[in-house]
């Protein structure tokens, strides 16, 4: 070999020996952001700019080498639209499991239709990936709400219901914006534009929804609830939905009973007339429809079978005789 070919061959091997110590100083080098980041991505975006973006925002130290890693390992073709919040210190290839990996990831949850915040945090912390209390402060802080730009008192109602795969060590604000990105695809822009022909903000619609979700059972009855809730909205009737009476007693079980129709909550729709101030759990996709198309009816009253179905009524004195029939003479609750 000559002595020229030898220089370009050193040349090349101290160049490879530096750019691998450079990849693996890189990937074994967690980065911290100075503050926490909410990253929305659209269908169509870039695998390179969302690079450039995280540079920018702190979450990677080094863009290109960053882009590089992800394509010489495949991720980058599985870039996953959504919402992300990257928070606390993260390794590249976790933050490659975050964007790129979507669904093939280890820890699995079942969040069932019309969950609280409160069972949300209990099956968050089932898989292991983090506390109960955690994810429930973040849940319960109003600031949490105002970072996802929702106007409510907690994220009660915008935890859409859905199977999630959740990163290791992720952060309740990481694993939440997996739940409001499907919220968001979900309630739609046909949605946001009924609720304001019926003049509900998207949060009434919301808080509406979920009343409808805890109350019908069965899908085909959700626009006659909706509809019964929407008639009494115009009259000024209080809505004196049982759920709302017990809302935010964390672990509460068994029959509501008369007593917990008179806890003052500003939740309890027999004390105070209107709609509750948020959400009292996390509706589905039939309850949100039912919500913002009721159901064309008179009826201002239900009352539960025990089958699952109710018997709706359009006056108090129709009510108390549904009642009467299927309780007897000295049973059941009358609304009024």
């Amino acid at each position: 070999m000559s002595p020229k070919a030898h220089t370009v061959t050193t040349a090349i091997v101290v160049l490879a020996v530096g750019l691998a110590g450079h990849a693996l100083s890189f990937v074994s080098t967690q980065v911290r952001p100075p503050e926490t980041v909410l990253l929305e991505i659209t269908r169509g975006s870039g695998s390179w700019q969302i690079s450039r973006t995280l540079e920018e925002k702190g979450v990677v130290s080094d863009a290109p080498t960053f882009m590089a890693l992800a394509l010489a390992t495949g991720k980058a073709r599985r870039l996953q639209a959504g919402i992300y919040v990257f928070e606390g210190a993260h390794r590249p290839l976790e933050v490659m499991d975050i964007l790129f990996m979507g669904k093939t990831l280890r820890h699995r949850v079942t969040i069932p239709e019309g969950y609280t915040i409160f069972q949300i945090a209990h099956a968050v912390a089932q898989t292991g990936v983090m506390e109960r209390d955690a994810f429930l402060a973040k849940a319960r802080d109003p600031q949490t709400a105002s970072f996802f730009g929702i106007d409510a008192p907690s994220m009660e109602g915008f935890l859409f219901p859905d199977t999630y795969f959740l990163v290791p060590r992720s952060t309740p604000l990481e694993v939440m914006a997996k739940m409001v990105g499907r919220f968001k695809q979900v309630y739609t822009q046909e949605m946001e534009e009924r609720a304001r022909t019926l003049g509900l903000s998207m949060r009434e619609a919301v808080t509406l929804a979920s009343l409808i979700e805890k109350e019908a059972k069965v899908a085909h009855e959700k626009p006659l609830v909706s509809s019964v809730f929407h008639n009494r909205l115009r009259r000024g009737i209080r809505l004196q939905s049982d759920p709302t009476a017990i809302y935010g007693i964390d672990g509460f079980t068994g029959r509501i009973r008369h007593v917990d129709l008179l806890r003052e909550s500003p939740y309890n729709t027999y004390l105070h007339k209107g709609l509750p101030p948020g959400p009292i759990c996390n509706p589905g996709e039939d309850s949100l429809k039912a919500a913002l198309w009721p159901a064309r009816s008179n009826y201002l009253y239900f009352f539960a079978r025990g089958d699952g179905t109710h018997v709706f009524s359009a006056t108090i004195e129709e009510h108390n005789r549904a009642i009467s029939g299927i309780t007897g003479p000295r049973g059941g609750r009358p609304l009024f």
